[in-house]
């Protein structure tokens, strides 16, 4: 599991105080445009299978969070659509396929769509 406030990397997010279990901090304010970096992501000599997300979102409209490998333009391995959940610190997990994640990687947390702020993140968790 990657803690999305432990990100080497950023463009337009901020950090708060986070009400999920297990939780301290979560990554906010997240919008078309904005990423996160994390260094020396290993997934293994063969790719994952999937990636879960744990985000929460009080906008009107959702958008999607691309995992891209190496650069913010980089390969995109997984996209998930983020939908409202009711509320900025109401949290949900979603799960979606990842293809051409394997080896060590910078990864790439890149926002696309939304009007505006869209999501708040937590943590990601890569599995096969």
């Amino acid at each position: 599991m990657i803690g999305a406030a432990y990100y080497d990397e950023q463009r337009g997010t901020g950090v708060q105080r986070c009400s999920d279990g297990g939780c301290g901090q979560n990554v906010g304010w997240i919008a078309n445009g904005d990423y996160l970096g994390f260094a020396d992501v290993d997934f293994g000599a063969t790719s994952a299978a999937r990636v879960t997300t744990r985000f929460a979102s009080g906008a009107a409209a959702g958008g999607s969070l691309e995992f891209r490998l190496d650069s913010p333009t980089g390969p995109v391995v997984a996209t998930q659509a983020i939908t409202p959940t009711g509320g900025w610190q109401t949290w949900a997990s979603a799960t979606t396929a990842v293809t051409g994640a394997a080896g060590k990687h910078r990864l790439y947390v890149v926002a696309r769509g939304g009007a505006g702020d869209f999501t708040n993140l937590n943590w990601f968790q890569f599995s096969r």
